[in-house]
């Protein structure tokens, strides 16, 4: 089995905070890569799967949960439900 190397670089991209944010919440990772998923679970919008992510700019829909997103410094998201809601 192949051992895994890292670089300088790699390191260095790891300590980096990147802030982004959710329906104008600020959130922090140093992860350079997150699924849909794990930026609406992260941001608080449980269960995930009830709610969509979109990016504000340039303006995008993430419709699989799985998709895995590059982030970037400040940017901006918005989470829409989707579920169904009770009535009385």
């Amino acid at each position: 089995m192949p051992s895994e190397t890292t670089t300088p670089q790699d390191e260095q991209e790891r300590k980096t905070e990147i802030e982004y944010f959710v329906n104008g919440e600020i959130q922090t990772t140093h992860e350079h890569k997150l699924t849909a998923k794990q930026i609406l679970e992260e941001a608080g919008f449980d269960p995930p799967e009830e709610w969509l992510l979109s990016r504000d700019e340039p303006p995008h829909e993430y419709k699989n949960p799985d998709h895995e997103i590059q982030l970037r410094k400040d940017e901006r998201f918005t989470a829409t439900f989707t579920g169904s809601t009770e009535t009385s």
